[in-house]
């Protein structure tokens, strides 16, 4: 479309080619002249119109194509920016569920020793069915020695604090002599789980691989850490169900926990949770994003250096949004998750409970993600360029074949054309604006939702340590203060912590939208830029330019950035180079923006392969510099290596 635009940029370059294609009358009285003319063939008088349909229609479907492939882009960064809203929802929703565990060790942490009452009162006050609707069971799982044994199960039976009956029927199960057992002594709900009453679950004889079951009941013992289980089961109450475990550690109270060794002595068991997964994960995303995004959730494995390896490395499938719970296989391997075609997006994302790494992999039709303008939009351009182009041709014919109508609508065609022009014009601005604001609307909602959130969670984090400290110089003269080292020290890596998520999350709203290109202009945005640039590559970069020339207008501004990045970026994969300088001048009316590297340059063999992998940047890069309006240059640079140079209008 660009040639045509230049050659029809005038009326005077329409009557140039009419005047040369088809004679005048008096042409015929030139000496010599007219009987060359008259023997001219037709068939030379419409090459031009059949050129124009042969080169405009291949041109109508890339225009389209780059439509379509711009759309698809601000498609997927919409689809990421919902399935990092949703995996951030579901990981808070398991979150807030381990809390609970938590608070039950706490109550085991306050009380020297709790009776089958107390515990019972107190998961009814958690108010479970209304609160916590995904936990099908609390239970307290006593450490018993095998020397212990008779007497253990003796005290239990004749335990009529919350039955007056007691449990006369009470046994470890399964029977048999072992070292050491870990019963289920305490359980709420006990309807529907007597079952699990007086289990050893070290020995659990559901499970074929007792061994990993001991080895994560060491883990969290060991370690004092939460610790889930690395197998899926299908409840035995809930023929459509599948639950999962978790368990914490509980120690005797005032006695150290320090050290592995000290941990040990002082393990008197652990409480443990239930989950029915369906209940878990329902309703879990907001109903806007229900009819679109589909997810499934499985468990991955251990997460490296935090559980022991328990678990062969496969993934099992615990969920499924479409609520084909039937369908999963407790033992089978659910695969890698699958990457996008034509017609569905996908993402994996994951994070870590329990020890153990929990993936989430999301998909979502294609055309469910785009809005209904978007969709259509790459057609109305194939339709409308298609359109001009046969215009083109039915015009362009008419002129060769009469040179009496060309003349009379030349001047149409021009202002046709021209029009043409301004609309293909706005409309790759169009498509900027639109790539642009949805970067800046994903930068916005990272730093007000999740930024803020870490803000929160820093202040709270500060004055913990500071209340901490203040206990601590209490405790110092008591000589107890162990504990309180231990807490500080988590506290301080929990700030670490914060900080590298808030620092990491900053890094990215500045690739979507730096705001020193806002607040203080291009020249000041380039050097920060390069000084990113230089720290990740180790490739210098040289900015200088004027820096009293007036702000640019916005879009050009982010323009001209833009094709900074996308320069950086190519010179970075192809250029080999060790230097960049970037040079932003301005002149009368046009600011000019080069950008040098002394690296291997376009005229090797090398680097033309180079341009054909990244051809892509350089589309990209022109077509942004023609949205300004200005002129796009890629050559050699004068002391070796390559050189961009932007002209673009004030």
């Amino acid at each position: 479309m660009q040639f045509f635009s230049a050659f029809w940029r005038g009326p005077n370059r329409i009557k140039m080619f009419t005047d040369h294609l088809i004679p005048s009358a008096g042409h015929g009285d030139l000496p010599g002249g007219g009987a060359g003319v008259a023997q001219r063939p037709a068939q030379s008088r419409i090459v031009l119109p059949w050129a124009v349909l042969a080169v405009g229609i291949p041109l109508s479907v890339v225009l389209a194509s780059l439509v379509r492939d711009s759309l698809e882009n601000v498609a997927r960064l919409r689809f990421e920016r919902q399935t990092s809203e949703a995996k951030a929802v579901i990981e808070e929703r398991i979150q807030s569920y381990t809390d609970v565990l938590y608070g039950l060790k706490a109550h085991f942490a306050s009380i020297d020793s709790v009776s089958r009452l107390q515990f019972h009162r107190f998961v009814d006050s958690l108010d479970l069915p209304n609160r916590y609707p995904g936990f099908d069971l609390l239970s307290y799982a006593e450490n018993v020695q095998n020397k212990d044994k008779e007497k253990f199960e003796s005290s239990v039976r004749n335990d009529k604090s919350l039955d007056p009956r007691g449990y006369p029927d009470f046994a470890i199960k399964p029977p048999g002599n072992r070292p050491e057992y870990y019963v289920i002594a305490y359980l709420e709900p006990m309807q529907n789980f007597e079952f699990a009453f007086g289990l050893d679950i070290a020995a659990n004889p559901e499970v074929k691989d007792t061994s990993r079951l001991l080895r994560t009941l060491q883990y969290q013992r060991d370690t004092g850490l939460l610790a889930a289980s690395g197998l899926p089961l299908k409840l035995p109450t809930k023929a459509a169900s599948i639950g999962l475990a978790m368990r914490l550690a509980v120690y005797r109270t005032g006695m150290p926990v320090d050290t592995v060794e000290q941990r040990r002595a002082a393990y008197i068991g652990s409480v443990g949770a239930g989950f029915d997964v369906a209940k878990l994960m329902d309703k879990v995303l907001a109903p806007d994003l229900v009819p679109s995004l589909h997810f499934k959730m499985y468990d991955a494995g251990s997460a490296g250096g935090r559980a022991p390896a328990t678990a062969a490395p496969v993934r099992r499938l615990l969920y499924d949004s479409n609520g084909d719970i039937e369908k999963i296989t407790i033992n089978a391997d659910a695969g890698p998750a699958l990457a996008s075609d034509d017609h569905t997006l996908r993402r994996s994302l994951s994070f870590t409970i329990g020890g153990r790494m929990w993936d989430v992999d999301f998909s979502s039709p294609r055309e469910l993600v785009a809005e209904p303008i978007e969709r259509s939009l790459p057609a109305v351009v194939l339709i409308g360029t298609l359109l001009i182009t046969v215009l083109l041709f039915i015009v362009l014919y008419s002129l060769a074949s009469s040179r009496s109508r060309a003349v009379a609508m030349a001047a149409d065609i021009t202002k046709d054309l021209h029009a043409s022009n301004v609309q293909l014009l706005a409309m790759s601005r169009q498509l900027v604006d639109l790539q642009e604001a949805e970067r800046r609307n994903f930068a916005r909602e990272l730093h007000d939702q999740i930024g803020q959130n870490l803000t929160a969670l820093s202040i709270n984090i500060d004055i913990l340590k500071a209340e901490l400290a203040a206990d601590h110089a209490v405790d110092a003269a008591a000589d107890v203060s162990a504990s309180g080292n231990k807490h500080r020290k988590r506290l301080e890596n929990l700030t670490t912590l914060v900080e590298s998520t808030t620092s990491a999350i900053e890094n990215v709203m500045s690739d979507l939208r730096p705001p020193m290109l806002d607040d203080y202009g291009l020249l000041p945005a380039l050097q920060w830029y390069g000084e990113e640039f230089a720290n990740r590559t180790n490739i210098r970069v040289d900015v200088h330019g004027n820096e009293k020339m007036p702000r640019l207008a916005a879009g050009m501004e982010i323009a001209l950035f833009r094709i900074t990045q996308e320069a950086l970026n190519n010179v970075a994969k192809h250029a080999q180079a060790g230097a960049v300088k970037i040079s932003l001048e301005s002149g009368e009316g046009h600011c000019v923006l080069t950008i040098a590297d002394n690296g291997i340059g376009p005229g090797t063999a090398r680097a033309a392969d180079s341009r054909r992998r990244h051809g892509m940047g350089m589309v990209t890069m022109r077509e942004r510099t023609q949205a300004i309006g200005g002129s796009f240059d890629f050559g050699p640079a004068p002391g070796g290596g390559s050189q961009v140079t932007v002209r673009a209008p004030y």
